[in-house]
């Protein structure tokens, strides 16, 4: 298997077309063909699928596709590390941030990244962290931001561990309180907190099952022997707050969540006092990429940067999370 073949093989899948990947590449389409009938033969597998639309990848050439970008990737660090040995560090950094975090950190992290490593480019995916959970264990994200599973054993919780299900090592940064989130005088008429008991009563749109925040509300409101009404899953966090603004349910969320500014008019948040609803923030980077230089730059960054809007009380209902020394964590990461 050689690197152009993965080269060719990402730009056709990119493509979806055989005769656009060639014009592309300045290749002919035979000898491009060629290319692609060797790597399958090598692999023992069918990468794609051929139609009169074009082609796209079968389950197996997903796989390829996938790994060969994290591969070129890899490449293209190297080659700048290696070139820019002596100079500042420099090139893109991938990271990923789960929607509500992004709403408070984005917009920081790209600003302290400009003043302190001009020649770093961010490249920033914006997701929930199932789906950035997945990019940081195949290695196509070099660091991620994640919520942790709720039912995540306690010892990777709080520590620098690795998992054994995944390719990622985490350190954990804060934990942050979710809230009730109503239309004012829908639930209450004042900002009064409520209990899990009453809480339960009320019509609610939430993520779906599958989402760590939702599995952290069902699992808070069971053990304390209680059901959820569940009137709408969504996974937009931005129609969840339409909705709930409207007065048609109620949702629970992190303050961190709401998209745009904090408007007491349009939402009122009210704390449930006798339920533990906390979610923690960890910051992961891959354990199958190399990281370098620039990527170092931005794991030591991100710490730093989230302490200071703590602090500064620009995250509302977080918390943070040190080490028993009373610093802030560290992870250890493979460099380049």
């Amino acid at each position: 298997m050689e690197l152009r073949q993965l080269k060719y093989f990402v730009r056709i899948v990119e493509l979806g077309s055989l005769s656009r990947a060639s014009r592309d590449l300045y290749i002919a389409q035979p000898a491009l063909s060629s290319q692609v009938a060797n790597l399958e033969d090598e692999l023992g597998v069918r990468l794609l699928s051929r139609s009169v639309r074009g082609v796209v990848p079968t389950t197996a050439g997903h796989k390829l596709y996938h790994h060969a970008q994290a591969v070129l990737r890899q490449i293209e660090r190297l080659a700048s590390e290696v070139s820019n040995e002596s100079a500042t560090p420099s090139g893109p950094v991938s990271i990923g941030i789960p929607t509500s975090a992004a709403n408070v950190l984005a917009g920081p992290l790209i600003a302290a990244t400009q003043q302190r490593f001009p020649d770093i480019q961010l490249q920033i995916v914006e997701s929930l962290s199932g789906h950035l959970e997945e990019l940081v264990t195949n290695g196509r994200i070099e660091i991620s931001l994640l919520f942790d599973d709720p039912f995540m054993e306690e010892e990777q919780l709080s520590s620098n561990k690795k998992s054994s299900a995944t390719n990622f090592r985490r350190i954990p940064l804060l934990d942050e309180e979710l809230f009730l989130l109503a239309a004012p005088g829908g639930h209450a008429s004042t900002n009064a907190d409520i209990s899990i008991q009453d809480a339960s009563k009320l019509r609610f749109v939430l993520p779906g099952r599958t989402n760590a925040t939702r599995k952290l509300i069902d699992h808070v409101f069971e053990s304390a022997g209680h059901s959820l009404n569940v009137m709408t899953e969504l996974d937009s966090l931005s129609t969840i707050q339409s909705i709930v603004a409207s007065g048609l349910g109620v949702t629970i969320l992190s303050l961190s969540s709401i998209v745009g500014p904090r408007d007491p008019s349009i939402l009122s948040a009210h704390s449930i006092f006798d339920a533990r609803l906390r979610r923690r923030l960890s910051m992961c980077c891959s354990d199958i990429v190399a990281l370098g230089a620039a990527a170092e730059c931005i794991i030591t960054l991100l710490p730093e940067l989230i302490h200071e809007l703590v602090e500064q009380d620009r995250w509302p209902g977080a918390r943070l999370i040190t080490m028993s020394n009373g610093t802030p964590s560290r992870i250890d990461i493979p460099l380049a």
